[in-house]
């Protein structure tokens, strides 16, 4: 295998998509143990990774906004003495800007577009899997050797400092990129009412950005009655990693906190609506369940899943994750929650 020095992978993607994207700089460890790994996120992700460890060398807080934004991040490359550029899940604007990049730098530049359906060199090029295994088949298309990367080898993994001190605090993930994506926030109050009755023991904490949305759902969920074991936590980015480590378990929409959860190494609890569960849960059943309606034909119409950001039917809104009953869910995180105080002798 061609020694490589300065490697740079690039997922210029949101927060959940960084986080999956870790697990092939994991395996990109495996094959260049040596290399000095740059891994590039968004800027505003980039924050995420301030207090933790992974696998890259280095985070980059990647911008291309504008002309200028383009050149600083040509001079930086440069300065790192990159000598590769692979990007993960290519993106329109991204696959101009660092083909251009790579073509000043003289050095060789790669990518998996998995919207693309065949005539690559990408391994099993259109087909549905994983989302963590289409970018492992990327890497190893590219930078590979021997036997092909499973998914289930490569979870992403992020290392908090310092010693974690679990607390009965359950993280609920109530925000989505989109409304198709989002369990009612009622239920998630009643969920919380559930835990306070059964196990009082247990803290609800709704994580929540200063974005406009995420300020939108804090305002609706103040309208409500809240239950006095929730709380509303709003923190640095950086701050979530260790936050999520003393938690006991994660359950909420499949969103970048989902991710976030998996990564810091909390069992999992998934409300899947709109999207196929084989590309967006890559990760172990046992430790990371999930709820998800099968058969439902609305979710079918146009693709293989739902893309609209609001659900267009008149009757049956939001069946794919409103028939996901209260009492349902809660029975099967009850036990997860037993198991846990049992453990902690609590």
């Amino acid at each position: 295998m061609e020694t490589k020095n300065n490697i740079l992978i690039v997922k210029n993607r949101a927060l959940g998509d960084s986080i999956m994207g870790l697990s092939s700089v994991q395996y990109l460890r495996t094959l260049y143990p040596q290399a000095n790994i740059v891994y590039a996120v968004p800027q505003w992700v980039a924050p995420l990774y301030d207090l933790t460890k992974t696998s890259a060398n280095q985070i980059y807080p990647l911008s291309l906004k504008s002309v200028r934004d383009f050149f600083d991040t040509y001079y930086a490359f440069r300065k790192l003495k990159i000598d590769y550029i692979h990007e993960l899940h290519q993106s329109g604007r991204g696959a101009k800007a660092f083909r251009l990049i790579a073509f000043l730098l003289g050095i060789p530049y790669t990518t998996h577009n998995h919207h693309i359906k065949s005539k690559t060199k990408v391994l099993d090029q259109g087909v549905s899997k994983p989302l963590i295994q289409r970018d492992l088949d990327g890497v190893y298309s590219f930078l590979g050797s021997r036997e092909v990367p499973n998914y289930l080898n490569f979870s992403p993994r992020l290392e908090v400092a310092g010693k974690s001190h679990c607390q009965q605090r359950v993280i609920f993930g109530v925000v989505a990129t989109r409304s198709t994506k989002m369990w009612p926030l009622e239920n998630f109050i009643n969920l919380a009412k559930l835990i306070q009755q059964t196990y009082p023991q247990f803290k609800v904490a709704i994580p929540l950005s200063s974005s406009l949305q995420d300020q939108s759902i804090k305002s609706q969920l103040l309208e409500y009655d809240l239950p006095t074991n929730i709380e509303i936590v709003e923190m640095a980015l950086s701050q979530l990693p260790s936050y999520f480590k003393e938690s006991s378990f994660y359950i909420g929409n499949d969103t970048g906190l989902k991710h976030l959860a998996v990564a810091v190494g909390l069992k999992t609890f998934t409300m899947f609506g709109p999207e196929p569960v084989l590309e967006w849960h890559p990760y172990n059943e046992e430790n990371h369940k999930y709820f998800y309606i099968e058969g439902l034909d609305c979710r079918t119409r146009k693709s293989h899943y739902c893309g609209l950001a609001i659900c267009d039917l008149r009757e049956d809104n939001m069946q794919c994750l409103k028939l996901l009953s209260v009492e349902k869910i809660f029975n099967l995180i009850a036990p997860t929650c037993k198991d846990f105080l049992h453990s902690h002798d609590l």
